[in-house]
């Protein structure tokens, strides 16, 4: 046995590797009672560790000489959850029971102990008759009750080595679990040896201790001393004394285990989280992310900046294991109702090592609701318009999942409709000529803001487990969008602009244990993306010189339709290679291919009307036949993941991908295409230096591949048509090393429970491609070949009272540099990159919560890298922007109400826009809206 350990060992050092691995396997943080009342209901709480899979969970139990009945655990708030045990099943000589969770795909997992080594519960009183007689034990030995404040671990005895490998969810929840080198059994164990002999004759004979030690008594052998039972105690006090009866160990275990997971900075929103916040979107919940800020462009896309830097690109976006990045330019159909999310997941830094080309800046996971039971909900409200009319928007959601033996079937809808704040636009880049035609008075504006938008998402999937062969699953989905431009397609006020959105999705997926040490999971997936984006970028009635063929009735318009489609293939493993040492690893391949792409104008390159109406200008060249419009992607990723003792897990990985890319010719011309392997690490270290507190060094290298159109797109150059980016077929990939610094801190405060979080990061991209506008027409793409550097800090607190009272706030600063340019000039932005977020959340009563979030954010100035954006000056004042919303508790245990308010106080908030001496005003964004929203589940 000590040779497989060692064997076990030596493979495990060899395979250094560290992509930020999957999600460890759930686990549940509990203390069994040491002892219940006769004919008494038993409460059970528990804190679910590492759940994201986890959509149910129920406890099994059973008195004397009964069999397994099941009870559901019901969310109380955050991870706890809590279910009682009826008063009948409570008889001497006592209980078992043990805790299994529900997955997405009907998987029944366990959570807390087992069916054949449940946990066990001493019922005082009189035995009943119809069970055997327990022999009488001396009682346990009464200590005092241990102090709250964390003791400092001793240094653990090495464990030895166990007689066979445990399933993985013991090593990596061994918290929530008896081990097997615990200490000998005391009197405590001895009084549960007894009540063994009275159990049916299936209930196994191994005692299992009912308290877990701490790391310093484990390591001298010694066990825990039983507590006292506590005291009745009102509704208030037992609603305020949740964290707390938690013991400081236990917080600690759970936070152990949180950061035991892969290494990463990051965040995760659950369902209840997304409600407290008053988020409506997506976007509304990556804007309260340290680090993090959405912004909105001229043509209405929402942006996702992380840590100072923006680029659609260089962010990945999944929904449900799917990436939602178009490969022909990067950007993400992302902005989705959060009614029918179970959570978002938000990764800050490279994350390329799991997620392949596109994790560059971070990763957005966006996991939808498909639970058992119905769910539905309806939204109406609106924005305020400047002309005292109401802007109206409504959203729909239903969802549904059930679970009929070995099949379980899923399916959601959404729909929004909106109308959307309109905010006048004073300035835009053909002022003088409309004026000068007479299209607009001198002092009308140059039109207003458009936010219309209908969405319609729908999702369905099935999964059927078939017994030793594995289980089985398929899983589409359909979005479309058509909504107007926000202000126009560059600098120009255009109204009536129509932009279009279809995206499907669809996958296979099958999965298999090989015993408990190893599991086999494949996957088929199919996505398709098609957008059609109509922009008039003149006024009607414009004309472009004198002559008949010049007038433009209604105004010059373009259109450009991109259809983009991928084929995925993977195949990954987690095996276990001892107790406490995990390998994950898997192979994927994707082709990526651009299906049609037509960009048509009804003007000339000489701006004269087109007689055929939108056709394609005189030189257009067809990127659907190019070598460029296909890529492979061929990754290889694997994963260590090894407590090394107690206090220290490490996470070695690595993944190699090999990108297909166009090769050119001395001229500039594509003329072939070429594998460019990149090979991305990725280590981390995690330290318990105490029972709270978790230090942990992080370093991960990502690669970004160049999109299509940053290759190839080349729109003619015309006057009317300035501010576009020139596609650069010599573009070669980016690539970033960051360093990451983090500390996580977690105490009990009396009655409270408070969390603390620090990091400090520096980021170097290499050869990052970035266009600098030099010419102030066409932008040049190029990779600056001394990089770019980023360094700052993030840090995080949440203090939490109880269930319904909580406050939490974050910061983070940042400031980027060019290395290319003067040491006088390199700084990205002229001031730091601050932002500010808080929330509290209060109990009005006992049946109303009021949620109050502030998100601010510091002065910012646009950056210098060339003399055209020197001379191009903007400033965007500071801002405060606050929602305040009110909500129910469930209404009859079925139904919630909120009433929310965004931007309460109208702060006037702006984006940047391209060229600022055009549209000097900048781009407003979304004033005062209000919003009534009634939930019901079944």
């Amino acid at each position: 046995m000590k040779t497989a350990h060692a064997r076990a060992t030596l493979l495990s050092l060899v395979l250094v590797m560290a992509v930020p691995g999957r999600a460890e396997e759930p686990g549940l943080l509990h203390s069994p009672p040491e002892r219940a009342e006769p004919r008494v209901a038993l409460q059970l709480d528990g804190t679910l560790v590492e759940g994201r899979r986890v959509l149910e969970l129920y406890v099994r139990y059973r008195g004397p000489g009964e069999p397994y009945a099941r009870r559901p655990m019901e969310r109380e708030y955050g991870d706890l959850y809590r279910a009682l045990i009826p008063a009948e099943h409570v008889v001497p000589p006592g209980i078992e029971y043990y805790v299994e969770g529900l997955t997405a795909d009907g998987q029944r997992v366990p959570l807390f102990q087992s069916a054949s080594r449940p946990a066990r519960v001493l019922v005082g009183g009189e035995t009943p008759a119809s069970a055997s007689i327990v022999r009488p034990t001396p009682p346990p030995e009464r200590r005092p009750p241990p102090s709250r404040t964390p003791p400092r671990a001793a240094p653990p005895e090495p464990a030895p080595p166990p007689e066979r490998t445990p399933p993985p969810e013991r090593s990596r929840a061994q918290a929530s679990a008896p081990r097997k080198d615990a200490p000998p059994a005391t009197r405590q164990d001895d009084s549960m040896a007894a009540l063994t002999a009275d159990l049916p004759a299936d209930a196994p004979t191994e005692a299992s201790s009912s308290a877990r030690p701490s790391r310093a008594s484990a390591a001298a052998g010694s066990a825990p001393a039983p507590r006292e039972p506590a005291a009745p105690r009102s509704e208030l006090e037992e609603d305020l004394a949740l964290y707390s009866a938690e013991d400081t160990l236990a917080l600690a275990t759970r936070h152990e285990a949180a950061v035991r997971t892969v290494p990463a900075i990051g965040a995760s929103f659950s369902q209840q989280q997304l409600r407290s916040l008053g988020a409506r979107t997506v976007a509304d919940v990556l804007d309260v992310v340290p680090g993090l800020s959405v912004s909105r462009d001229v043509q209405g896309f929402h942006r996702t900046a992380i840590r100072g830097l923006r680029n659609d690109a260089e962010v990945l976006f999944l929904l449900n294991g799917h990436r939602l990045n178009s490969f022909f330019d990067g950007k993400a159909l992302m902005n989705l109702p959060v009614e029918n999310l179970e959570r978002v997941e938000v990764i800050r830094g490279p994350g390329s090592a799991l997620y392949g080309a596109g994790a560059f800046l971070g990763v957005v996971n966006i996991v939808t609701d498909t639970s058992d039971g119905v769910r539905t909900a309806v939204s109406v409200g609106g924005y305020p318009g400047q002309d005292d009319r109401l802007a109206v928007t409504g959203n729909g959601h239903i969802s549904a999942g059930h679970t009929a033996g070995n099949l379980r079937v899923f399916a959601d809808i959404d729909v929004w409709s909106q109308a959307g704040d309109s905010t006048v636009i004073e300035n835009d880049g053909l002022d003088d000529e409309s004026r000068s035609q007479g299209l607009r008075d001198v002092t009308d504006p140059a039109g207003r803001t458009r936010d219309e938008r209908f969405l319609f998402n729908a999702g369905a999937g099935v999964t059927y487990a078939m017994g030793d062969a594995g289980r089985l699953g398929a899983s589409a989905r359909f979005l479309t969008e058509r909504r107007s431009a926000l202000v126009g397609l560059f600098d120009t006020v255009g109204e009536d602009s129509k932009l279009g959105w279809n995206v499907f999705l669809a996958d296979l997926t099958w999965e298999r244990s090989f015993g408990p040490d190893v599991t086999l999971r494949a996957r088929a997936a199919y996505d398709q993306q098609s957008t059609d984006r109509f922009f008039q970028i003149t006024p009607h009635d414009f004309s472009a010189g004198t002559g008949a063929n010049r007038l433009f009735e209604e105004g010059m318009q373009e259109q450009t339709r991109v259809s983009v489609r991928s084929l995925t293939g993977s195949v990954d493993a987690d095996v276990a290679l001892g107790a406490y040492n995990r390998l994950s690893l898997g192979a994927v391949v994707e082709q990526q291919s651009l299906g049609e792409y037509d960009y048509v104008t009804n003007y000339t390159l000489d701006a004269q009307v087109r007689p055929d109406g939108l056709t394609r200008p005189e030189g257009l060249v067809d990127l659907t036949s190019g070598a460029a419009s296909r890529r492979l992607n061929v990754g290889l990723f694997a994963q260590d993941q090894w407590t090394v003792v107690n206090a220290l897990t490490l996470t070695f990985g690595v993944r190699m991908d090999a990108t297909q890319l166009p090769t050119v010719d001395a001229s500039g011309a594509i003329n072939g295409t070429r594998f460019v392997p990149t090979l991305n690490p990725r280590v981390g270290l995690v330290f318990a230096a105490t029972d709270a507190l978790v230090l942990k060094a992080l370093y991960g290298r990502a690669f970004r591949a160049p999109t299509l159109q940053e290759l190839v797109e080349r729109i003619p150059d015309t006057e009317y048509n300035q501010g576009r980016f020139e596609g650069n077929p010599r573009l070669q990939p980016a690539t970033v090393d960051t360093f990451e610094l983090g500390a996580d801190l977690i105490q009990s405060a009396g009655d409270a429970r408070v969390r603390l979080r620090a990091n400090a990061y520096v980021a170097l991209f290499g050869s990052p491609i970035v266009p600098v506008d030099t010419s102030g027409n066409i932008v040049p793409l190029r990779n600056r070949e001394l990089g770019v550097r980023v360094y700052g800090v993030e840090g995080e607190a949440r203090l939490e009272a109880s269930k319904r009272a909580y406050a939490w706030l974050n910061a983070s600063i940042s400031r980027a540099e060019d290395l290319e340019l003067p040491a006088q000039s390199r700084l990205l932005t002229d001031t730091p990159q601050a932002r500010f977020n808080a929330g509290v959340t209060m109990p009005i009563g006992a049946y109303v919560n009021f949620d109050v979030v502030v998100r601010t954010g510091a002065e910012r100035r646009n950056n210098s890298r060339s003399v055209l954006e020197l001379i191009r000056r903007y400033k965007i004042p500071s801002y405060s922007l606050i929602t305040a919303q009110l909500r129910t508790e469930p209404i009859l245990e079925h139904f919630e109400v909120a009433l929310v308010a965004h931007n309460l106080f109208d702060n006037d908030l702006r984006d940047d826009v391209p060229r600022p001496d055009r549209v000097p005003g900048l781009l407003p964004r979304e004033g005062m809206s209000g919003f009534l929203t009634v939930r019901a589940h079944y």
